[in-house]
């Protein structure tokens, strides 16, 4: 029995009359793209259960009235919906009514997905106990499906940006993260319910812990772990380091769930994501192959570190964003790897031909280092479709976007199950595998979670699936030699794309920022590296490109972080400065040395160079590469000078590699150097100088007069030219042929 329950509301703005309610079913679905479009649009592949029954004579405004339907699977004498085989049914619920004012319509209609795993016998008062036993319809289980699927635990970046390694505490932009790894939380929520499930005394022979893969995403990891040793949070919009903050609240509920997470990783596979889920399409347009390998190569190192688990290496998974060409030219150019993403899938209205269409799942080699295993995104999308906040991935083409968030979370879960049940119930479809790659944002409430992984249970239990770990995914594709061209075209959601000046604007921060550190080197004091201290800032282009936002929005925060990054990149430039004095300097001689000073306000050291320009006459020594460490550093810089004039010396800083630093300083001299002749001509003058005073002696010690002195008067005479009073003689009364002394005066 099909028991089908709901509410009528009057939303319109007049009342109802005569509204009444029709269960309709539709065929079997045959190829996955029916999965989206049996959900939406045209509703002739629908036929009627029964007839319409009258919930209400009349609905005023806002007025709401239960309705409960409820028919056999099948019945020889009364309705049913005519199933006959297992597979997934489309139903329908048809709402008539006449508006105020208007006439009979069709007012709206509830579509989802029926699983039928098996038809139970035939009912009647006719039928026998030997055809009851007969009659019963079991699925085929002679082909069953080798399944895998990620569970993933993600969230949205979180770590404010611009904050270079080291900084404590850190800062995250909102408490969020603190509700949601607490109890009840939707990490909580993903971590109990996958926790519980492989759990050996609810899975004792390891079926279901086999066929589950974590997807975790390095960021979050990166985040949960810092939030363990105490945070603080933005208490307005984040505008860099001096954002007004308050404490964060949750320390505890991180340190419970990531010791969780460390202890269900040593029992089951764990695979990262791309870093902060970056969008690799994007990330191919910004040409920086460092960043590229940060988000794809990097990712496991850092799961490992905080989990202490070796993470399933040889996996990419592309996540929520469609397998362009672009991304696999990224993947290609990081080495060997297996692609996994959403296969090429169109509604019947687009594709060729225009019949419907089953997305191509099996493994197709591209390069010689990328193999795709495709998932199926119409599956994809149906999962995404799940919990609070139901959203469809931009992997997901337009033809196949059904409007979600009208229908209820029962609906919504129907149509869940049935996409992952539905190629275990085709036994027809091919190729007999199936990956189930939910979005990495998943927000399952605990029943949607309880139902998905109880499905996969059923599935495993039943025959219709076999367990099939990430390693033989890897495997099987890597086993693929035949190649295929790259895709082509444009693909998924054109909403989904991260804009042109968003991606150079990363460009242009990052090529800095690798800058920058390769001229930063190991304080030996605290032992921290270059690369360390500039690591959050190199990951904060990748948190701007996360496809974890609104699929139809994914610019919204990422102009804002890229602002405050390169911010704080032109800050760390103007870390390392010369010291301006703000006078002038007086070099002495031709080779008075340059006194200098530089700061460097990092917390690790920096290989510089100095570039000075020097004036005509002015030779400056190059001192090659300076290791500048944190604080203050004096030098001496030798230059030689030939001229005797004040200049202007314009002195800058740059990295070793050239990239400039701070701000140049320009230097006032005056230098008193004359060159060459001026000290020949000090040389003769202190040589005449000498001999002069030398042949002064040697006529002193021999008692000699001399020759110089023959035209002075004898001083004794001259003193007693004078009286006793101090004045002079008669001039009568000089001696003859002397001078008179006050005459020489």
């Amino acid at each position: 029995m099909v028991t089908v329950t709901g509410t009528i509301r009057n939303v319109g703005d007049r009342p109802v009359r005569d509204v009444v309610v029709r269960l309709e079913h539709g065929a079997a679905i045959a190829t996955s793209s029916e999965l989206r479009t049996d959900l939406s649009g045209n509703v002739d592949q629908y036929q009627p259960v029964a007839d319409f029954i009258t919930i209400a004579p009349e609905m005023a405004r806002g007025q709401e009235v239960p309705f409960r339907l409820a028919y056999p699977l099948r019945s020889p004498d009364r309705p049913s919906l005519n199933v006959e085989s297992p597979g997934i049914y489309p139903v329908m619920v048809n709402v008539n009514g006449t508006p105020d004012y208007g006439a009979p319509a069709r007012l709206d209609d509830s579509r989802f997905l029926l699983p039928v795993a098996g038809v139970p016998p035939d009912e009647g008062a006719d039928v026998t106990a030997s055809d009851v036993l007969n009659s019963a319809v079991a699925p085929d289980i002679t082909r069953p499906v080798a399944l895998t699927m990620f569970w993933p635990l993600a969230d949205r970046p979180r770590l404010a940006a611009g904050a270079p390694g080291g900084t404590t505490p850190v800062r995250l932009i909102d408490d969020d993260l603190a509700t949601s790894l607490a109890p009840g939380g939707r990490l909580d929520t993903m971590l109990s319910a996958v926790d519980f499930a492989t759990n050996p005394e609810v899975d004792p022979g390891g079926e279901v812990t086999r066929a589950l893969c974590l997807a975790v995403d390095p960021d979050l990891l990166v985040t949960v772990n810092a939030m363990t040793s105490g945070y603080v949070v933005n208490d307005a919009a984040d505008a860099g380091p001096g954002t007004p903050t308050h404490p964060g609240t949750g320390q505890e509920a991180a340190v419970g769930w990531l010791n969780r997470l460390e202890a269900l990783a040593q029992r089951m596979c764990v695979a990262p994501t791309t870093y902060a889920q970056a969008d690799l399409d994007a990330l191919h347009r910004v040409a920086d192959p460092g960043l590229s390998a940060v988000a794809t190569n990097g990712a496991g190192a850092i799961v490992n570190q905080i989990l202490g688990v070796t993470v399933t290496r040889g996996a990419s998974l592309i996540g929520d964003g469609p397998m362009t060409e672009a991304a696999i030219t990224l993947l290609s150019s990081q080495g060997p790897t297996v692609a996994i993403g959403a296969a090429d899938l169109m509604g019947p209205g687009v594709s060729d031909g225009g019949a419907p269409e089953t997305a191509e799942t099996a493994p197709v080699r591209y390069t010689p280092n990328v193999v795709a295993a495709p998932f199926d995104p119409a599956v994809g999308a149906a999962l995404a479709g799940l919990g609070a906040t139901p959203e469809s991935p931009s992997y997901l083409d337009p033809s196949l976007d059904n409007a979600l968030k009208q229908d209820s979370d029962t609906a919504r879960r129907q149509d869940a199950l049935g996409a992952l049940l539905w190629r275990s119930l085709q036994p027809e479809t091919t190729p007999r595998t199936q990956l189930l790659m939910p979005p990495l944002m998943w927000n399952l409430a605990p029943p949607d979670a309880q139902a998905v992984l109880t499905a996969v249970a059923t599935t495993i239990r039943a025959g219709l699936a076999v367990p099939r770990p990430l390693t033989a995914v890897i495997d099987e594709a890597n086993a693929v030699t035949d190649s295929v061209p790259l895709p082509s075209g444009p693909l998924g959601n054109p909403r989904g794309r991260f804009d042109d000046g968003v991606v150079s604007g990363i460009s242009g921060v990052t090529g800095r920022l690798w800058g920058l550190t390769a001229a930063l080197t190991t304080d030996e004091r605290t032992g921290q590296t270059g690369n360390q201290y500039t690591a959050p800032l190199r990951e904060d282009p990748l948190r701007a490109l996360s496809l974890s936002g609104p699929p139809d929005a994914p610019n919204g925060p990422a102009p804002h972080r890229l602002t405050t990054v390169g911010r704080t990149v032109e800050d760390l430039f103007n870390a390392v400065t010369i010291v301006n004095p703000g006078g002038s300097y007086t070099l002495a001689t031709e080779r008075s040395p340059l006194p200098l000073a530089l700061r460097n306000d990092l917390p690790v050291p920096i290989r510089v160079r100095l570039d000075i320009e020097a004036p005509p006459g002015m030779t400056v020594t190059d001192m090659g590469e300076i290791v500048l460490p944190p604080g203050f550093l004096p030098l001496k810089v030798p230059v030689e000078v030939h001229f005797t004039q004040r200049v202007a010396v314009d002195v800058a800083l740059r990295t070793a590699d050239g990239l400039p630093l701070g701000e140049p300083v320009r230097l006032s001299l005056h230098s008193n150097a004359y060159g060459k002749v001026l000290f020949f001509i000090t040389l003769s003058a202190g040589a005449v100088l000498v001999a002069l005073v030398g042949r002064r002696l040697w006529h002193r010690f021999r008692r000699q007069p001399d020759r110089a002195d023959l035209d002075r008067p004898d001083p004794i005479e001259v003193a007693l030219a004078y009286g006793d009073d101090g004045g002079a003689g008669d001039d009568a009364r000089a001696p003859a042929g002397r001078h008179d002394p006050r005459r020489r005066r």
